[in-house]
């Protein structure tokens, strides 16, 4: 796909540099269920539980690839405590998971197979009664299944799927070893012995970091619209007396398909056309202009990038057209306070291209651009003919045009503490939303209400989902939140934009329209709710967070139909 090509250029022009054989790869499991012992009351068990109130915290793996061999420090492992229900003596344990050693193993970045060996150490606190500790490694793959007793269902594993991240590993074992500690340890190790596994579900791949891409949204991907680009056409003095006859005519227009990304995305495109050509001892040389909308250059989400790279997406159709004329094209950046101009592609031979193609831009160094100053992107293409005759058409069309500035993704978090006890899988009742909810006027629950924080309910037009502020953003969060097409760097918008002002820790309810062009993806994510996931953006800032610059937060929820 030619979106994971641009990300992978990308990346080789950014964070791959600082190591010529490494790359940053992180895990992020944010749904997970564990088999212990024989005992079905402690099968299925749900140690991270997406709808618990509040969902509980991803579990997460940091290390590097190089080729396909995965290493990662004991640090870059975190798994938050979980409480579990009644385990010995009436008492709750809490379970705290943590990487003993080295965690070694492979990746493959282009299909997504992985296989981790994972040395923990599992401290398990039952009440005051005892602190139970063993250790032993965790065999993780993408190719095993978590066989559930029966009601609990099978969790197979998969690979993760270098389009969209996501997968799942699976770690199966024949026995656990006595813990020590004494008390009730014994009795413990009556409970979880034997037999089990763990079942770990999110994404996975190549930690792109912390970026942003300008001029971003529909000025880079043109996935609906012209995105705020304004074309423009210059001739030579003679050639432009009568365009077309005299010389190459040029003319920009937006295309709204068969762009970059599929079918139904749009790109931008110059189309050239003329009946007569002068010789270029004429000075007929047609050139075409595509200018950006200004942009304000905020660095990667406010802070100063560590890395900064340009790439775009062109296709061509010239054969006929080289045969009269010569074709070239640029690409520039324009600071709009001096005019002042950085090269982004030197001028390029422009080449027949019947599929699109990913250009990269020249290296560019970090401190190349001001923070808070405004600037434009030129996209310039010249037709320069050189012999006397009839001139065949052609077009040279450009897409998915993306500076990107970046920076390595923050460490991991530590644990956040216990969170609440786990129930066997298992059905369990809507939960309604902690925090405000402004509809419907009358006070009746519509059965379009979201039961946990999650799961987004579709109707056919309208998507419905809690959307949280995270905590760290106190005392509250201004900004909006939009439905996008995946958790990656040239994102579409799916849905409306909506409020996500609300106070830090809090939920609320939001109602996202479902764009026409993408209510058939949407459908498809409601009638695969546990293999298709919606992402919902939220851009957010906060007085009392980084100095109220603008952050950017995923948020993934299952989709479900509407009931009736």
């Amino acid at each position: 796909m030619l979106s994971l090509t641009i990300a992978a250029l990308l990346l080789l022009s950014g964070f791959a540099a600082k190591s010529a054989s490494a790359e940053p790869v992180k895990f992020s499991f944010d749904e997970g269920v564990i088999n212990l012992g024989s005992d079905p009351g402690t099968n299925g068990l749900k140690v991270i539980d997406p709808a618990a109130t509040p969902p509980d915290a991803p579990a997460t793996l940091a290390g590097e690839v190089s080729g396909t061999d995965f290493t990662a420090a004991p640090s870059g492992f975190v798994f938050p405590p979980k409480t579990i229900e009644n385990v010995a003596a009436g008492q709750d344990a809490t379970v705290t998971i943590t990487a003993s050693g080295a965690i070694t193993g492979s990746f493959d970045s282009a299909t997504g197979a992985t296989d981790i060996t994972l040395p923990v150490n599992v401290e398990i606190k039952v009440g005051a009664l005892a602190t139970c500790t063993t250790s032993f490694p965790l065999e993780l793959d993408t190719t095993q299944t978590l066989v559930g007793q029966p009601p609990n269902p099978d969790h197979p594993a998969a690979p993760f799927d270098p389009s969209t991240s996501e997968g799942s590993m699976v770690a199966l074992w024949t026995s656990i070893p006595a813990s020590s500690g004494g008390g009730l340890c014994p009795t413990v190790d009556g409970l979880i012995g034997g037999a089990g596994g763990i079942w770990l579900s999110g994404t996975g791949g190549i930690d792109q970091g912390i970026f942003t891409v300008y001029p971003g949204g529909e000025g880079t991907t043109f996935g609906t619209s012209i995105g705020g680009w304004s074309s423009t056409a210059d001739y030579a003095p003679l050639c432009g007396l009568v365009p077309g006859v005299l010389c190459p005519a040029v003319a920009g227009a937006f295309s709204p398909d068969n762009g970059a990304d599929g079918a139904t995305d749009g790109f931008i495109q110059d189309t050239v056309t003329g009946l007569l050509m002068l010789p270029t001892a004429l000075g007929q040389n047609s050139t075409a202009i595509w200018t950006s909308p200004d942009f304000t250059y905020e660095g990667a989400q406010g802070e100063p990038a560590e890395s900064l790279s340009f790439s775009l997406a062109r296709k061509t159709n010239i054969t006929d057209l080289l045969t009269r004329a010569a074709a070239s094209y640029s690409v520039d950046l324009v600071k709009v306070s001096d005019s002042s101009v950085i090269s982004l592609v030197a001028d390029q031979a422009a080449s027949e291209s019947s599929s699109w193609t990913v250009q990269a831009g020249e290296a560019l160094e970090p401190d190349a651009l001001e923070m808070g100053a405004e600037y434009r992107v030129v996209i310039t293409s010249t037709i320069t003919t050189d012999l006397l005759g009839a001139l065949p058409g052609g077009t040279l069309g450009y897409d998915e045009v993306a500076l990107v500035a970046s920076r390595p993704s923050e460490g991991p978090t530590g644990p956040t503490g216990p969170t609440g006890p786990t129930e066997p899988t298992g059905p369990s009742g809507p939960t309604g939303p902690t925090g405000p909810i402004d509809w419907p006027p009358n006070g009746n629950p519509p059965k379009t209400t979201p039961p946990n924080g999650s799961t987004a309910i579709y109707d056919g037009e309208f998507l419905y989902l809690r959307l949280k502020c995270p905590a760290r953003f106190k005392p509250k969060c201004q900004g909006s939140a939009t439905g996008v097409t995946k958790k990656r760097r040239l994102v579409k918008p799916i849905t409306s934009s909506k409020s996500a002002a609300q106070k830090a820790g809090k939920w609320k309810v939001v109602k996202l329209k479902v764009k026409p062009k993408f209510k058939k993806r949407v459908d498809g994510y409601a009638r695969k709710p546990g293999k298709k996931l919606l992402v919902v953006r939220q851009t957010v800032r906060s007085k009392q967070y980084r100095k109220g610059k603008r952050q950017t937060v995923f948020h993934r929820y299952k989709v479900r139909t509407a009931t009736a």
